[in-house]
């Protein structure tokens, strides 16, 4: 019985051989042909391109810690891209198509001026909403402008820009008038107020009107200060005359209450009304106060201002601003009866 081995046969062992020497030829040339080239490392450093109300450039290098641009990809981290072309990198580098770039130089581009074409209404409640929805948008590119990498929506409170830090600028800016407590006519008349008399309290009206300071630019807004009146009262301080003993007075006379819409004349807000005769002394109402007796009296009027802040359009509310007279003095007398008769 003849054992059966297996073999190959030449024709076969040619074709694997020849399919290896193929593989192993095409290989090398391959590798030759192609090679595969080693990442770039480019260093530099992150900049900020913001636009102006005209559509201008400012170029920001330095840039808060704390900020989206310093933060956006990991702090400290390189940004990348494979191009599709060969080129040079920022600092003179030369790449080839398919080659990968990375690069600490990010640049961040503003897409539009936040403020373009924006008017200055003196009403903020016309604008665009609340300063804290605001958001700028920004185009990312890694290295140059020819890799665009992405697109970022920084908040208005960024650190970068954020524009809270120019209220102090724009509140020396804001130059109220000044509020000058309305003189009664007795005092002309009779050279001072009159004891258990009423005296309106007002002011002179040119203050009592909206204000705005000056409207300045920065880091690509536009912004100002709106002061609305809102309230209005009075710092009353009399002292009786020692000879002619009277009771004393220190306190506050409301006037406008907050949200109302006080009268106006030509000479006072609220307007002068027509006064009653003898009253109690101390406060009788709104803005009317009567002294008690001989004496001095001194009044400084107390106007409270609610403060908008405008940004490019989007308001943010800001504390109150109280804005005092200079205290007024008004002496205080009584009216003698004269019997004309016969």
């Amino acid at each position: 019985m003849r054992r059966h081995r297996d073999t190959i046969k030449p024709r076969r062992v040619w074709g694997v051989a020849l399919a290896v020497w193929l593989a192993c030829t095409h290989s090398a040339h391959a590798g030759r042909m192609y090679p595969v080239a080693s990442p770039i490392s480019v260093p530099g450093a992150r900049v900020v391109d913001l636009r102006d109300a005209n559509g201008g450039v400012q170029r920001i290098t330095t840039i808060p810690t704390s900020s989206v641009f310093r933060r956006h990809g990991g702090t400290d981290a390189a940004c990348r891209f494979t191009p599709n072309w060969s080129g040079t990198t920022s600092d003179g580098q030369t790449f080839a198509a398919g080659q990968s770039v990375q690069s600490q130089r990010w640049i961040f581009v503003e897409a539009l001026p936040v403020s373009f074409g924006e008017s200055q209404p003196l009403d903020p409640a016309r604008g665009r909403g609340p300063l804290a929805a605001a958001v700028r948008v920004f185009t990312v590119f890694c290295d140059s402008m020819d890799h665009a990498v992405g697109l970022i929506f920084v908040p208005a409170r960024d650190p970068l820009f954020d524009p809270h830090q120019q209220l102090a600028n724009l509140r020396n800016r804001l130059q109220l008038v000044r509020p000058v407590v309305f003189t009664n006519p007795v005092v002309a008349k009779w050279g001072g107020l009159i004891a258990r008399y009423q005296s309106w309290l007002a002011v002179d009206p040119s203050a009592w009107a909206p204000q705005r300071s000056n409207a300045t630019a920065w880091r690509g807004w536009t912004m100002y200060l709106a002061a609305r009146p809102v309230a209005l009262d009075f710092i009353v301080d009399f002292t009786p005359d020692r000879a002619r003993s009277s009771p004393s007075f220190h306190g506050v006379v409301p006037c406008v209450a907050r949200g109302a819409t006080p009268s106006s004349s030509d000479v006072a807000v609220p307007a002068m009304p027509t006064l009653p005769a003898q009253s109690k002394p101390g406060v009788n109402g709104a803005c009317r106060w009567t002294p008690p007796g001989p004496g001095t009296v001194v009044v400084q009027a107390r106007l409270t201002f609610a403060l908008a802040f405008w940004v490019s359009g989007y308001t943010d509310s800001l504390p109150d601003y109280v804005w005092t007279s200079r205290p007024a003095t008004f002496g205080v007398g009584e009216l003698a009866a004269v019997n004309t008769g016969a």
